[in-house]
């Protein structure tokens, strides 16, 4: 089959030994376990339709450089110090970085359900197997956790595998690209760990859970002996009021979300406040609430 293949693309390659992807950076590689020989095809020589057909009927071999020659420009520009991908600098970005978790798939498959969510000129970069980023040009609207939710439910649904995303700010094109990329990065890996059973982001939503967690020791000892040990026995309070606040002080949709009724909910906000001597409805005190909540888990 190789021999057919290399005959039928135009400058491919047929090696005996696994080929050097860093030299043969442009080429997608396949491997024919039966013979050990590898198959190197150009980038510009095959269609997307006919890629994915052969990683279902030969190895692929991943490398970071197995991507479209424009998500290339990108690769190396956001991570190798690479040059500016283009010359249109008034284009604005938004960059939604990705991590996966799980196993059995295949990049095409997580590609093609992506665009599936996103504008067909989307760009897709894969940092290694598991995490990427995708990158919006000109995005009508920031997008937001109001897509990205359903893409991962989807993804866990259909793939079996654990997707979550970080919504970073609309950007300009510009040098400082890579350095900024890198900062939300750091801020998604961080969310990662603090809050779990999320599975989108934003700096946002990141910021009070890393906040709270960068606090010295005596302010979470004064936080817990001037406000959390009035609780500590009644859990359902401080679920009831850090939902409360999540949702904007809105009692209806947080009663939903807590499958109880709205005149329960008064009741533990009401509590909550007569135990607590904090008016909730203080902008203030419920900053430093929320921050008290985020040092216990629910």
């Amino acid at each position: 089959m190789l021999d057919k293949l290399h005959r039928f693309y135009n400058h491919s390659l047929l090696l005996s030994e696994k080929p050097n992807s860093s030299f043969y950076s442009n080429y997608h590689w396949f491997k024919d376990e039966k013979s050990s020989r590898w198959l190197g095809i150009p980038f510009e020589s095959i269609q997307k339709q006919e890629l994915a057909l052969l990683k279902t009927l030969l190895h692929y071999e991943f490398t970071k450089n197995s991507i479209n020659t424009k998500a290339k420009k990108w690769y190396d520009f956001l991570f190798l110090d690479g040059i500016i991908p283009e010359a249109d600098h008034k284009s604005r970005y938004q960059f939604i970085q990705f991590q996966l978790y799980g196993t059995e798939w295949e990049h095409s498959d997580i590609e093609e359900a992506i665009y599936g969510f996103f504008h067909d000129d989307s760009i897709i970069i894969w940092k290694d197997q598991m995490n990427g980023v995708i990158i919006e040009r000109k995005p009508d609207q920031r997008i937001s956790e109001k897509l990205l939710l359903p893409l991962s439910q989807t993804l866990e649904s259909d793939f079996f595998i654990k997707a979550f995303f970080f919504c970073g700010k609309v950007l300009n094109l510009s040098l400082q690209l890579p350095k900024l990329i890198e900062e939300e990065n750091q801020f998604f890996e961080k969310a990662i760990q603090l809050i779990p059973s999320e599975r989108v982001y934003t700096f946002e939503k990141c910021f009070p859970y890393l906040l709270s967690a960068q606090l010295p020791i005596d302010m979470h000892e004064w936080l817990n002996s001037q406000l959390l040990q009035f609780i500590t026995d009644e859990p359902e309070l401080l679920t009831a009021v850090k939902r409360f606040l999540e949702n904007n002080s809105n009692a209806t949709l947080t009663a939903k979300q807590l499958y109880i009724h709205r005149n329960t909910l008064q009741y533990r906000l009401d509590k909550f406040m007569q135990k607590t001597g904090i008016n909730l409805k203080d902008f203030n005190s419920s900053i430093t609430v929320y921050l008290a909540c985020l040092l216990c888990k629910e």
